[in-house]
């Protein structure tokens, strides 16, 4: 692997730092700089083992274990053990635009501001620069995503609505979490819901992925249609927006654990189909199977996430009082309800 990461190319080195690139220390971020004194390069603190993904606007996401530090008062036995982490690397000659500058740089101040002790947030550990890119270092989840898990085969045999409902209060209170924190996602959706943990029982969802995600204000309208476009809420789609956006996708999500397939699919899997397919409005089915199977608890808790109009929908806060989801986390606090493999 070495490092291949911070593999150069005449167009990288061009203009270094690109131009308009703002001070990530404004974001209350870690940063090492490369050509700073006593700054380390990413590669000196971290050994790249492999490649974990690909991203938007051409990031790359590794995953590293930190270097071990020895000295002559240090056994083999007592050595500290290696940090494994996620290593997102952006290279510069892919930031073309102000615009995709500007991503950037709010994408480091959201993920700098995360609740940072919540168990549903990854966190931002610190930020190198060098001539080629910049590198994100952040918490591994290592135990893959919920899109992954839910196309194995014994997924829905495993998922029992027991199940389901802890996933579903897990994601629920990160929503909470981060409304509360000022922050709206935008871009909700199972591939963007990771797990971590050593063992069964102590496994976590956890949301990444924040480039869509933004800041905003009390009774603050967005204008700008971002996300994806089979968990766009309908305001999104009509440009008016706030952080009830988040509530539908999170609705959606837990409407695919719950029957395995999407509320209000479209005729083909297109951005217009799809549009079309959720402003058309009407209620999400629950009549038809499996749904005489699961209770009527999850279905009114679907049911309120999937309201159309936003001022009607609940808040995450809000449905951490359905009896669904308090039910979940009652369960929550026994440890061997927690295994999510």
């Amino acid at each position: 692997m070495g490092n291949a990461c911070c593999a150069r190319s005449a167009a990288a080195v061009a203009s270094y730092p690109p131009l308009g690139v703002p001070d990530w220390t404004e974001a209350g971020v870690p940063l090492f700089r490369e050509g700073v004194p006593d700054h380390p390069n990413v590669t000196e603190r971290y050994a790249f083992e492999g490649l974990l993904g690909t991203g938007g606007s051409g990031a790359v996401v590794w995953i590293a274990a930190s270097k071990s530090t020895t000295s002559a008062t240090t056994t083999k036995r007592r050595r500290r053990r290696r940090l494994r982490v996620a290593c997102k690397t952006i290279y510069w000659n892919s930031l073309r635009r102000t615009e995709e500058v500007e991503d950037l740089r709010r994408e480091l101040t959201v993920m700098a501001s995360l609740p940072r002790h919540h168990p549903a947030m990854v966190r931002l550990h610190e930020v190198y620069e060098d001539e080629a890119a910049v590198h994100l270092v952040m918490d591994l989840c290592g135990r893959g995503s919920l899109a992954d898990r839910m196309v194995e085969r014994r997924w829905f045999e495993w998922c029992t609505e027991d199940r389901a409902a802890r996933v579903a209060w897990e994601l629920v209170e990160a929503v909470r979490a981060l409304h509360e924190a000022g922050i709206m996602h935008r871009d909700l959706k199972p591939e963007n819901l990771m797990f971590s943990g050593r063992r069964a029982e102590q496994q976590q969802l956890k949301v990444i992925d924040f480039g869509f995600a933004t800041s905003f204000g009390p009774g603050e309208i967005f204008r700008d249609e971002v996300g994806s476009f089979p968990y766009m809420a309908p305001e999104v789609f009509l440009r008016s927006y706030g952080p009830a956006a988040d509530v539908w996708s999170a609705g959606i999500i837990v409407y695919l654990i719950l029957c395995g397939r999407h509320p209000f699919p479209a005729p083909d899997d297109t951005y217009m189909g799809q549009r079309k397919a959720t402003l058309r409005g009407g209620a999400a089915d629950v009549e038809s199977h499996p749904w005489p199977l699961i209770s009527g608890a999850a279905k009114s808790l679907v049911l309120a996430m999937l309201e159309p109009d936003p001022t009607r929908r609940p808040t995450a806060h809000q449905l951490l009082e359905h009896p669904w989801l308090k039910t979940a986390a009652i369960a929550s606090e026994a440890p061997a309800s927690r295994g999510l493999v």
